[in-house]
């Protein structure tokens, strides 16, 4: 295996293994819900099951057009990958920074980092975070993209220890509707 696919799945791996419970590894809230999506190229169906900061949403469109939906829907957010494998149909982000938003949004509608004097910490501090997906196809028909994402805060300009932060599950919803409506 190249140097490049073991820094991938090892990227994928640590952070849905790292970010599937919380801190005193106990799993965090489970939540499963069913929606339905009306975009401009049709309708799509959705089982959302969400974790902590794993989140597993099927959509009803195969892998072979899933995938370059989400190569496109990570391109779009202009940060940079640690690496995409179109064999395992994994792909993950490089640690990176945000302050106050992030893809169009401000940082706090994806993120639970706590409050502090001047606010919510997720729009007030200096945001370092990495996220990747994996397409399952175990289930005929349909692809199930399962996103991990990993967050810590720090005031900006501080030396203080960095406040981890969980995920809200609206980022990860947000790429699963990205790669069905682009799927089309």
């Amino acid at each position: 295996m190249h140097s490049s696919r073991r820094a991938l799945v090892a990227a994928v791996a640590l952070a849905a293994h790292g970010c599937a419970s919380t801190g005193s590894g106990t799993p965090g809230p489970y939540e499963q819900s069913h929606v339905t999506v009306e975009g401009p190229t049709g309708r799509y169906d959705l089982l959302l099951t969400r974790e902590q900061f794993l989140s597993s949403d099927t959509l009803t469109v195969s892998p072979k057009s899933a995938w370059p939906a989400l190569v496109q829907t990570y391109a779009a957010f202009g940060v940079p990958l640690q690496g995409a494998d179109a064999k395992r149909l994994m792909i993950a982000t490089q640690y990176f920074h945000a302050h106050t938003s992030f893809a169009g949004e401000r940082l706090s509608r994806w993120l639970e980092c706590g409050s502090s004097m001047t606010g919510e910490i997720a729009t007030t501090y200096e945001i370092t975070m990495r996220f990747g997906s994996l397409l399952d196809t175990s289930v005929v028909g349909r692809t199930i993209v399962r996103t991990a994402l990993s967050a810590s805060a720090i005031a900006t300009g501080s030396g203080t220890t960095p406040v981890q932060c969980s995920s809200r599950g609206t980022f990860e919803k947000r790429i699963a509707a990205l790669v069905a409506s682009k799927s089309q």
